[in-house]
C-alpha cells in the first residue's frame, strides 16, 4: 500500500540540502521523530527492523549525533535521505504537520522552524500548496491509513502555525460519521 498521490516537495531541494533543521532532533525520544506506518516500514527496506519499536507502525528510533540525534536514514554530510523515494507520509508532509491543537482538534499546521517557511509562509503559492496537502490527507485511502495509525498525528507544537482544522480526520478518529465527497 502506498500513498496514492505523492506529495509535492514544497521546499526547494537546494535549500533542503543546505539546511540544518530537518531530520535532526534534540533528544532520542523526540515526539517529532517521523512516524512510519506498517507498510512504510516495509517500503523502507528489510534493514529497518532495528529502527522501530514495532513493525506495525512506530516513530523511528533516532540515533545520537553530536549534541542531538538524527534519523538513521539521514546522512548529515550530504543532507540526503537514504530512503527519499520511499519516505513516509510524515516526511512527505513536511514542512506541514498533522497535530492536535490544545483543544484536541486535529489540525494541519506549518513548521516555522523551516527557513523556507520563515520567508514564504504567507505566499499565495504556499496557501495553494497547503490546500492541496489538506485535500490529499483528507482523501481515501489516506484517511483509512491515518485512522489505522493515529500516532501519526503529533502533539501540539508552539512553533507550528495552525492552518486548517481537519474535521474529516478528526471525525474519522472520533468515530463520528463524516460527510466527505
Amino acid at each position: 500500500m502506498t500513498s496514492p498521490v505523492p506529495l509535492k516537495q514544497i521546499v526547494p531541494q537546494a535549500l533542503c540540502l543546505s539546511c540544518e533543521v530537518c531530520c535532526r532532533f534534540p533528544e532520542e525520544t523526540s515526539v517529532l521523530a517521523p512516524f512510519f506506518m506498517a507498510h512504510e516500514i516495509v517500503q523502507a527496506g528489510h534493514h529497518t527492523a532495528p529502527h522501530f519499536a514495532s513493525l506495525d507502525g512506530a516513530r523511528i528510533r533516532l540515533q545520537p549525533h553530536g549534541e542531538g540525534c538524527l534519523c538513521p536514514f539521514f546522512d548529515p554530510e550530504t543532507h540526503f535521505c537514504q530512503i527519499y523515494t520511499h519516505r513516509p507520509l510524515d516526511c512527505q508532509l513536511y514542512p506541514f504537520a498533522l497535530m492536535r491543537n490544545p483543544d484536541g482538534m486535529v489540525v494541519l499546521g506549518i513548521d516555522t522552524k523551516c527557513p523556507y517557511i520563515v520567508e514564504h509562509a504567507h505566499d499565495a503559492q504556499m496557501m495553494r500548496d497547503a490546500e492541496a496537502v489538506r485535500q490529499v490527507i483528507e482523501s481515501e485511502p489516506i484517511l483509512t491509513q491515518i485512522a489505522q495509525h493515529p500516532a501519526l498525528i503529533g502533539p501540539f507544537q508552539q512553533d507550528v502555525t495552525v492552518l486548517y482544522p481537519l474535521t474529516v480526520i478528526h471525525a474519522r478518529l472520533s468515530g463520528a460519521p463524516t460527510l466527505h465527497g
